[in-house]
């Protein structure tokens, strides 16, 4: 088996989940175990070689620190514990030190966010032996730990043309308001289309002609709205820290998208999303303390979560009904079905608008961009069926289908609706991403 393995352990969350599991396969295999820490964040261009030994002592007192603390919790294991730190980057030290030592098992935590992390990667990538990469518990994760860090923002004197340029080039679906570095509100694409007269979608306004799309944002200027005048007040906000649970239940039982992240400070540091969330679910699914919801055969499948009432239409429907059928339902789609309910296609309103826009004239996509915008009821010339316009890749499972399968067709695919079939391939229903968290949070709250 294991006769010497290397576990990476700089104190975070991550490097603890790692140092338990080397101290579990330590104490099966009677492998010798060491922790290496690397100190690789010394100031590069210091005003003083004093500066820089000052910065190495408190690192080294930081490190002293938690690995005694890491020997202590393999003593309690009955695990002799080795420590050693070295100074460079990271990832070279690991492998180096693992070829060096003649290991043959090196266990590193993933870092932050949906992928390993930098160091992680490399040392999968050039490590002499194997490799083993762990991750936090899904139920200790901190929101922290997922939540993500690049957020754009405005000020609340922001021109609202501004904003919506903003959101349309970033393609995101919010951006928090900041007054002196804190979180004075936030815009949706709900907001706009309440508070400042957009008649059409954020994702539907990425899909305009160049000329619509200006006369959309001249229509916006006149207006002289900012940010202050559209935006969402107070603004509800969770902490860095928090367990993802605080941020799953905040989101699940008010039926938030995302959540704005702040330090002890009140400060925004970041955002956290549904998405956020079920991705870090679904990594942790290998975990023996991940969510019993969504294991394999553990939890309820695709059939106990998923709602029915789905807006479908025939395959010859003509245009002019599949956008009576869009407009109707808040799922902006409908699929496309046979006499059987079969499933042959969907239509999305997005691309229902892009399909009309190669193929119609001016007239035809003024009438129909004024039906998407405010659901008027002029007739529209649209010449064409269902079939013509539909998609007919349908990300679809069986009824059958454990959650975890469902989320990661999600997640693989960047679809926010998966259709469910049943052994027939007939309509059974549709799972949304709200439908995952919600079954995320029940699990929290029955833990």
């Amino acid at each position: 088996m294991y006769r010497r393995i290397l576990v990476a352990f700089d104190g975070t969350p991550a490097a603890e989940q790692a140092l338990k599991q080397a101290v579990a396969l330590a104490r099966l295999t009677g492998a010798a175990l060491t922790a290496l820490s690397v100190e690789e964040k010394l100031p590069a261009y210091a005003a003083s070689v004093g500066e820089v030994q000052e910065a190495k002592q408190e690192m080294d007192a930081f490190f002293a620190r938690v690995q005694a603390a890491a020997v202590m919790v393999a003593r309690a294991e009955g695990v002799v514990l080795q420590t050693v730190v070295r100074a460079g980057r990271a990832s070279q030290v690991i492998v180096r030190y693992a070829e060096e030592g003649d290991f043959d098992l090196v266990i590193v935590g993933a870092g932050e966010g949906r992928s390993l992390g930098g160091t992680a990667d490399k040392v999968t990538e050039s490590a002499p032996c194997s490799v083993l990469i762990t991750r936090p518990a899904f139920a200790r994760l901190r929101v922290q730990e997922i939540m993500q860090r690049d957020v754009a923002t405005v000020r609340p004197d922001t021109p609202l043309t501004e904003v919506v340029e903003l959101l349309i080039r970033r393609r995101i679906k919010s951006v928090p308001v900041l007054d002196s570095g804190r979180v004075a509100g936030i815009i949706t694409g709900g907001d706009l289309l309440q508070r400042a007269g957009m008649g059409l979608r954020l994702s539907l306004q990425r899909s305009l002609p160049p000329a619509e799309l200006a006369e959309g944002m001249r229509e916006l200027a006149a207006q002289r709205k900012t940010a202050a005048d559209v935006m969402s007040a107070p603004v509800t906000t969770v902490r860095a820290d928090a367990k993802v649970a605080e941020a799953v239940q905040l989101m699940a039982h008010k039926r938030f998208k995302r959540l704005p992240v702040v330090n002890d400070e009140c400060e925004l540091v970041g955002i956290v999303s549904r998405l956020d969330v079920l991705a870090a679910a679904a990594s942790a699914v290998a975990s023996a303390d991940a969510l019993p919801a969504i294991q394999p055969g553990a939890g309820p499948a695709a059939r106990d979560v998923m709602f029915r009432e789905v807006p479908t239409v025939s395959p010859n429907a003509g245009l002019g009904e599949v956008v009576d059928r869009l407009l109707a339902t808040p799922l902006r789609r409908v699929v496309v079905v046979d006499d059987a309910r079969r499933v042959l296609g969907i239509v999305v309103d997005g691309d229902l608008l892009e399909r009309v826009r190669v193929g119609a004239g001016p007239h035809t996509l003024t009438a129909l961009l004024g039906r998407l915008a405010s659901g008027s009821r002029e007739a529209l010339n649209l010449s064409g069926t269902a079939s013509d316009v539909m998609e007919r890749q349908v990300y679809a499972v069986g009824e059958d289908a454990p959650l975890v399968e469902v989320l990661r067709l999600m997640l693989d695919q960047r679809v926010k609706r998966v259709v469910v079939t049943d052994a027939q391939g007939r309509l059974a229903g549709m799972i949304d991403r709200a439908s995952l968290l919600n079954v995320v949070s029940t699990a929290f709250e029955v833990r």
